[in-house]
């Protein structure tokens, strides 16, 4: 047991380093407290990861890749931290029955649909869409969205954390979607640099195997025998992590459980992801009739940069480019289903299949592409034993899921992480608030 120890040094210790403990971090050390920040990893970042490469002009997404919407928290770091933030064109293609189809009113058919969401009740989204008098087209469509856009499985997502609100009918700037030139990981360099070196340690490769608590008094111990102890924890945990068994590996043993935060797990799903970044040696989707010979176009789509395509493809069903931009990367997306079917084939094989995926959904021979193909860029989020997986989603009758595995614990344990967050779930801008949240929260007790 914790028993009679000496007073702790440290007024609080952060576990992980990525948006929301960062942001935990640099709330808490401008408010005077002495802070330690253990990561498992040897860099920072979490589930943002950025490669940068001298010869493209963009850096490469493994993880967090957009900025949906003009949300306030992040771009009020992109303007601190004077960051090139460009607004991708919203074009949607739709590739079926050999021709790609521009879809010209994909987020209004969207809203409008999760609009019929009923308020009172729940059951999963795949059974909403059931009893639904919808054409074919639409009912594909929404199913990719759910299982693309969330990550998640659509016969088990909750239908009622899908519904959208009038507010965000109304909102004409909801949809939009931005990308940072300098890449995400200029917002973790940022929200770094607002740390006071005098008062803050960041511990890399740290692992966090066990932590002992009683009220006021944290003991933190990690995988290389090491113990930090502090007043308070304030814990960044991905829900992949949360709901991973004990034996397994990146898991943490509370002592005592927190069993109040075992109904909120339950709760919650992991997200499925896989998402592989093709480099090419020429960008033939930009050549003038690379689009003219895929689609019946209309005067006012010509000219406009390729961007999202989707199929009902059941390995890779999206991809899109780096409009307006101009890189050569295309980039598949494969969440939910899509997403475990492609991890089944194994890891050696996923390029491969991404691949032939490509080749049908962009109407080329496979042998064009190898033959164009320069590298190759993926991470496995659901083998990292960090993440175990992509972003969290509620189950059904997961209703305040968010906000119970967000609550406080005597004033010693706080919570944060886009899995504690009920209005921006999987999102970077959710991460970054639910860490200054928890900041703002740990600093008033």
């Amino acid at each position: 047991m914790v028993g009679n120890r000496p007073r702790v040094a440290l007024d609080v210790v952060i576990i992980g380093a990525g948006a929301a403990g960062l942001a935990a971090a640099r709330d808490c050390s401008a408010a005077g407290k002495r802070i330690c920040i253990l990561e498992a990893r040897e860099r920072l970042g979490g589930r943002i990861f950025t490669l940068h490469t001298p010869d493209l002009p963009l850096p490469i997404e493994l993880g967090a890749e957009f900025i949906h919407g003009e949300e306030p928290t992040t771009f009020a770091i992109v303007e601190a931290a004077a960051l090139l933030a460009y607004e991708l064109p919203d074009n949607h293609w739709e590739s079926r029955y050999g021709r790609w189809e521009m879809v010209s009113d994909f987020w209004e058919q969207m809203d409008r649909l999760r609009a019929r969401i009923p308020a009172r009740g729940d059951r999963s989204f795949a059974d909403f869409l059931k009893s639904q008098k919808l054409p074919r087209r639409v009912r594909e469509m929404a199913r990719g969205y759910v299982e693309g856009y969330h990550a998640a499985h659509a016969d088990r997502i909750s239908a009622a954390s899908l519904r959208s609100s009038d507010q965000e009918q109304e909102d004409p700037g909801g949809n939009k979607q931005f990308r940072l030139g300098n890449g995400y990981d200029a917002v973790l360099f940022w929200l770094r640099s607002g740390l006071d070196p005098e008062r803050t340690a960041i511990r890399h490769g740290a692992p966090v195997t066990e932590i002992e608590w009683r009220k006021g008094d944290v003991a933190v111990r990690t995988s290389r025998g090491s113990e930090i102890r502090a007043k308070a924890a304030i814990l960044t945990i991905p829900i992949g992590v949360w709901k991973a068994a004990r034996e397994q590996s990146g898991t943490i043993r509370f002592i005592p459980d927190l069993r109040a935060k075992r109904r909120a797990i339950e709760k919650l799903e992991v997200g499925h992801v896989v998402k592989i970044i093709f480099r090419f040696r020429e960008r033939f989707w930009d050549e003038p009739d690379f689009v003219k010979e895929r689609a019946r176009l209309k005067d006012q789509h010509r000219g406009t940069p390729l961007n999202f395509v989707h199929s009902t493809d059941n390995y890779v069903p999206a991809w899109w480019t780096t409009a307006p931009v101009r890189a050569p990367l295309l980039t598949g997306w494969a969440g939910g289903h899509a997403a475990d079917a492609l991890l089944a084939v194994g890891r050696d094989a996923i390029a491969d299949r991404a691949l032939d995926s490509l080749s049908k959904v962009f109407f080329m021979k496979r042998r064009e592409l190898d033959a164009l193909l320069d590298s190759t860029h993926m991470h496995d989020w659901q083998s990292d034993p960090f993440s175990r997986g992509a972003y969290s989603y509620a189950a059904v009758g997961g209703s305040g899921a968010h906000d119970l595995l967000a609550k406080p614990i005597e004033g010693t344990l706080f919570f944060a992480g886009e899995a504690t967050s009920t209005d921006q779930t999987g999102t970077v801008a959710g991460a970054i608030e639910s860490g200054r949240r928890a900041a703002r929260q740990l600093i008033k007790g």
